[in-house]
């Protein structure tokens, strides 16, 4: 799969960039999360810890007003002090009514038993409450009072008599809400709601009018009221959570504290979200902010990279056209960056490769092709100088051409020179031979054995040789066709020793072999009559088996001192 250069940019740039924002997002909402929650925690226990002694000191201030007024009558004027009390007690927060009853009896244990049947199992609403016997004096069960319609506090005190068959009692009713006034006043934190309960969870007061009828925590299966009451159990005082979620705030967070002096607790409950609503709204401008910077980002690469890849993509293309050797068009060069920098570069490549190309097919008319290639590619091989090495030489040569050259035209004679010189020379390059020189009609052609086996190139020039005399055919039919007369043409073969390298001076030089052994294979092919390939003897070492003999024969050759025994070959299914 190939990834374009925006996605590259996509991939390696935009997706750490959403990584490290989303991390430090994440990061940043968990921190302040907490720190908020225990901001909340440390404002609601103090208000908790000030509403709890408030509610105490509240109650502790009636209970005291009750105590004076069961006294009353050992103080002086007794009827008119106790007036003055009543009337002080009345007017604290919350008190419903005060009243005095008194009873005659035989027996006050008959009286006690009566009062408390009376007072506690007629008045309180059946099954709301669990009830708690007050005794001589003190806070009786909670009661349900239908025409204040609230939830109201009963305390009993039994007043001092002269008489034994006469006895009073001191009877007030106190508004549980009023106890929660002060917390009402002194507002919520984080809103949400209050609550006055018992130890065993039963409800006493709520802030909010639907708890009216509320018995107990935990009656709606709600988990949270359920580990609010496990932990009312077992400290005075604590907080609880709900669950919450990985990027959520909890659903309810809450926190209690004991009254001092009575057996209740002040409850404080409020919704996760509006506790932390500023991270909350925080988190949504966050997000909103980190998606504008992403797609800001995602512009901004778009937007660079694709003049950038519209740019390697006219490169390209432009490499494309050169690569199959059309150098007419060249890059524009406006851009004063890197890119304007690469396409200045590469268009003087052009120029280069033009050059060069030029030079190369300029030169590869004149020199074999690979000596073209290796001259043009390792400038160190122009010098003048050469190695030893063995190869194997071929020369062809037209047999009675130059007599019949004289017979017609120039012109007629260099057309059928270079259709002759077009055939052979593909069947050279085909075998990978290297054409050292045209001498006339001859050819001189070696196969370098340095490049590989010698034993290899050996077979290659005996191939060729032969295929030379295939084409050979082929020439001389387009010859009758044109009217033009007979030909034919004998090759040599040899191996043998030679030196290859640059041969003249620095002015003019030529690349070739020289060597006893390139006479020699002159002299062998002299010897090959029309159609034959005629190969030495160290050829034939090379080769033998692979090629059918014609025949073998032992001949002098010109300039040659002992007698040289050749071999006509040819292929074996001929």
């Amino acid at each position: 799969m190939i990834f374009s250069l925006q996605k590259r940019f996509l991939v390696f740039v935009l997706l750490p960039v959403t990584i490290v924002v989303a991390c430090f997002g994440v990061a940043g909402f968990i921190y302040t999360r907490g720190y908020l929650l225990e901001q909340w925690l440390v404002s609601a226990q103090l208000q908790l810890e000030r509403a709890a002694h408030e509610i105490n000191m509240n109650l502790e201030q009636k209970l005291e007003l009750i105590g004076l007024i069961s006294k009353a009558d050992d103080a002086p004027n007794p009827d008119i002090t106790q007036a003055f009390l009543i009337q002080q007690l009345l007017e604290k927060q919350g008190v419903r009514f005060v009243d005095i009853v008194t009873n005659e009896t035989k027996d006050s244990s008959e009286t006690k038993k009566a009062l408390a049947a009376e007072d506690f199992g007629m008045v309180s609403v059946a099954g709301l409450y669990t009830m708690e016997a007050c005794g001589d004096a003190g806070v009786c069960a909670p009661t349900l009072d239908p025409n204040a319609s609230d939830r109201s506090l009963q305390i009993m005190r039994m007043l001092n008599t002269e008489s034994e068959k006469t006895s009073k009692r001191l009877i007030v009713r106190v508004s549980f809400d009023s106890f929660l006034e002060p917390i009402k006043q002194m507002g919520l934190p984080g809103g949400g709601t209050a609550w006055l309960v018992t130890s065993t969870g039963q409800f006493l007061a709520s802030t909010d009018r639907d708890d009216f009828l509320r018995k107990k925590l935990g009656e709606t299966g709600n988990p949270i009221e359920k580990e609010l009451l496990k932990e009312i159990r077992r400290k005075p005082f604590g907080k609880v959570f709900s669950e919450r979620s990985f990027l959520n705030p909890p659903d309810i967070v809450a926190g209690f504290y004991k009254v001092p002096s009575i057996n209740w607790y002040v409850v404080f409950l409020s919704r996760g979200s509006v506790i932390l609503e500023p991270i909350i709204r925080f988190r949504t401008y966050y997000v909103l902010a980190g998606l504008m910077a992403l797609g800001m980002i995602l512009f901004l690469i778009r937007h660079t990279t694709r003049s950038v890849a519209e740019s390697i993509s006219e490169i390209s293309t432009a490499a494309a056209r050169v690569q199959n050797g059309d150098y007419s068009k060249k890059l524009p060069a406006k851009r004063s960056d890197e890119i304007g920098e690469l396409a200045r570069s590469f268009n003087s490549m052009i120029d280069g490769l033009r050059e060069r190309d030029l030079i190369e097919q300029t030169f590869g008319r004149y020199v074999d092709k690979k000596i073209a290639q290796e001259l043009m590619s390792r400038p160190e091989a122009l010098r003048l100088g050469g190695e030893k090495g063995v190869v194997t030489i071929m020369m062809s040569d037209l047999r009675d051409f130059t007599v019949m050259s004289e017979k017609l035209e120039p012109d007629v004679v260099i057309k059928m020179l270079n259709r002759y010189f077009s055939l052979m020379i593909a069947v050279i390059e085909s075998y990978r031979g290297i054409i050292v020189d045209f001498y006339g009609d001859s050819i001189l052609v070696f196969f370098n054995g340095v490049e590989s086996d010698i034993r290899s190139r050996a077979h290659d020039a005996v191939n060729c040789a032969l295929d030379m005399q295939r084409e050979m055919g082929v020439f001389v039919r387009e010859n009758l066709k044109l009217g033009l007369p007979n030909v034919s043409m004998g090759i040599g073969v040899n191996t043998g020793e030679v030196v290859i390298g640059n041969i003249g001076t620095e002015t003019r030089a030529k690349y070739g072999i020289v060597g006893s052994d390139v006479n020699l294979t002159d002299r062998i092919q002299s010897t090959a009559n029309a159609g034959m390939v005629v190969i030495s003897e160290s050829t034939y070492n090379l080769v033998s088996g692979s090629f059918r003999v014609v025949r073998d024969f032992e001949v002098c050759l010109k300039g040659v001192e002992e007698t040289k025994r050749l071999f006509e070959v040819d292929r074996p299914d001929v």
